[in-house]
């Protein structure tokens, strides 16, 4: 199978294998909701809603959807809101097209992309909100994290003014980090933080992602939430 001239193991792999992961195959089956060529979507930065969405509507992104029961859902309650998912795993993200596809959701698209740099493929201020749920937490290697000051630089330039972060995590001294982080840059507000969100008035609105459900089936220990507002 070739697209753009390149064969399908391209888009995946640095160099041909003897055996492929058997959800490359997979990902061609979803063009309305998944897309794994890096040109396209670098190509698509600054006109994600001309191009694939077909109107104006506000643009929001979660960074690791996984398998995508949280974009989904947030898909599903918000039809006038569009929504990107960036995930690097195969089998989540044939997963989560599976999933957009039975909902037959027009406001959903997954792309297959390491986010080093939000600027890679999102224009000035084209988004109006962001979604980080429970992302690694890199203990003693916390230059690594997702969530730092250089996806801060990102955001000021990506994020419309007025817009929201949300940020989940089951590790205490990443929310701690967060809020001292958040305290720190003046382009940004901490407008709600909770280190009980199952306790909180959030509760009744929160989504659950598949790693939360797998968490709280193992261990008791409380989900910290963040909303974040950029001024």
């Amino acid at each position: 199978m070739k697209f753009r001239n390149k064969e399908l193991w391209e888009y995946f792999f640095d160099k041909p294998k003897k055996h492929y992961n058997i959800y490359m195959y997979e990902m061609p089956k979803y063009p309305n909701h998944l897309i794994f060529d890096d040109e396209e979507i670098l190509n698509a930065k600054g006109m994600w809603n001309e191009t694939y969405f077909k109107n104006n509507n506000e643009l929001h992104l979660e960074i690791g959807s996984g398998s995508a029961n949280f974009t989904n859902n947030k898909a599903l309650q918000n039809p006038d809101i569009n929504f990107l998912g960036v995930e690097l795993r195969l089998k989540r993200l044939v997963q989560a097209a599976r999933k957009a596809e039975k909902n037959e959701l027009k406001n959903l698209i997954f792309l297959k992309k390491r986010v080093s740099s939000l600027q890679e493929f999102i224009g000035a201020n084209e988004l109006s909100g962001l979604y980080i749920n429970f992302p690694d937490p890199w203990e003693n290697e916390e230059h690594k994290r997702i969530f730092g000051p250089k996806l801060l630089n990102d955001l000021d330039v990506v994020l419309k003014s007025g817009s929201k972060i949300y940020f989940k995590t089951d590790h205490l001294n990443y929310y701690l980090d967060i809020l001292e982080l958040i305290k720190n840059n003046e382009n940004y507000e901490v407008v709600y933080n909770t280190d009980d969100l199952y306790n909180s008035e959030k509760a009744i609105d929160n989504i659950k992602t598949e790693f939360e459900h797998l968490f709280l089936s193992k261990h008791n220990m409380n989900i910290k939430y963040i909303e974040i507002v950029k001024k």
